[in-house]
């Protein structure tokens, strides 16, 4: 599995997800953050403001307002599963 090595987050809720052995992917979350899991990522500045471990992309804890239960993290293999429906 490859590591991710830098993502950008763009303004239409895709990531540019860039691995190790030079490999991209522009991954599409705008049908991810209408779940539940994830809808607190409508927020903009919140979707921007990540971080990254080795295979993963990950958002702050969320506020206990927001409607998140959990931690958000997006691994590898989550977007793998995603492109292959």
């Amino acid at each position: 599995m490859s590591k991710i090595l830098k993502v950008t987050p763009n303004d239409d809720y895709t990531l540019l997800v860039e691995f190790e052995h030079g490999n991209k992917i522009i991954f599409n979350m705008c049908e991810i953050i209408k779940t539940m899991p994830f809808s607190s990522l409508e927020d903009l500045s919140r979707f921007k403001d990540i971080t990254l471990e080795e295979k993963a992309i990950c958002w702050p804890e969320p506020a206990p307002d927001e409607k998140s239960i959990m931690p958000l993290r997006l691994t590898v293999d989550n977007m793998l599963f995603t492109i292959r429906g």
